[in-house]
């Protein structure tokens, strides 16, 4: 509904020219506000999309490292609270929920797979993911968020047993289909993504659309080789501190020190 109403359609293929780069997507932003809605629920919606698509490590050499596209994410965001066209809210709050309801006036959030058949309250009668109303785009750049993982008990005497289980649950193509067709889920087989991708497979939340190709693209253009032990850490102390910039409790320099501050007093072995 706030596509057509902001951009005139619904068609994916459309959505995506108006959010296909960032420069795009803070264009598009204003476009929202003018109908009533703001782009996104929080400021860290994007975060995650932004910090997958580094061309460096947090730290180097021992020493603290934010890169480019980092404080990038630091000025879009600051400008769109500015504007008005996007919340603080800390992920998974009451708050950045509200947009899981037609109510909230929230355009879109990024994520997965799991978040769009988990998170956002499709069971729940009156939201937007119970009534089919989401739509599913690329966006400004390919990006990952976690995953469902299979573990077995070390020293478990059942091994053959957990073995197989493990096997058809990531390489029993037709298991994976039910995981795909029951679960609205993206699994870890890209022959299977590739057929189910072309085949009359359609989510309920997404309205009937086959998001599987669209899924698969994000997914081709990652680049992992900048992940790194500190990741957790720095990300989370990150957006804490730049939550202060954005609400105007401190300059961009006095949350950058309280963010490294935060840091060092986490990995006392690196500096700044």
């Amino acid at each position: 509904d706030a596509a057509k109403a902001a951009l005139g359609s619904d068609d994916p293929a459309e959505v995506q020219n108006y959010v296909k780069d960032w420069d795009t997507f803070n264009d598009t932003a204003k476009k929202m506000k003018d109908a009533g809605y703001t782009i996104t629920s929080s400021v860290n919606d994007t975060y995650r999309v932004y910090s997958n698509n580094v061309s460096s490590k947090w730290v180097v050499d021992g020493k603290i490292n934010i890169d480019d596209n980092i404080m990038k994410w630091v000025d879009d965001s600051k400008e769109l609270v500015d504007a008005g066209e996007t919340g603080t809210y800390e992920l998974w709050s009451d708050d950045w929920k509200k947009g899981f309801y037609p109510e909230g006036n929230v355009f879109c959030y990024f994520g997965p797979a799991w978040l769009v058949n988990f998170s956002m309250a499709a069971d729940t009668e009156g939201s937007i993911g119970y009534n089919g109303g989401w739509g599913a785009t690329e966006g400004p750049q390919g990006f990952f968020w976690g995953g469902t993982w299979i573990c077995a008990a070390n020293g478990t005497d059942n091994q053959s047993l957990v073995k197989d289980i493990m096997l058809q649950m990531t390489t029993n193509d037709d298991v994976m289909k039910d995981i795909i067709e029951k679960d609205d889920d993206f699994v870890n087989n890209q022959d299977v993504i590739a057929e189910m991708a072309d085949s009359s497979y359609s989510s309920k939340i997404l309205g009937g659309q086959n998001p599987l190709g669209i899924y698969s693209a994000g997914v081709s253009k990652l680049d992992l080789s900048n992940l790194s032990a500190y990741d957790q850490g720095c990300n989370e102390e990150f957006q804490n501190a730049m939550k202060n910039y954005f609400e105007g409790t401190a300059t961009k320099e006095e949350a950058l020190d309280l963010f490294y501050k935060a840091v060092v007093e986490k990995y006392p072995e690196l500096t700044y």
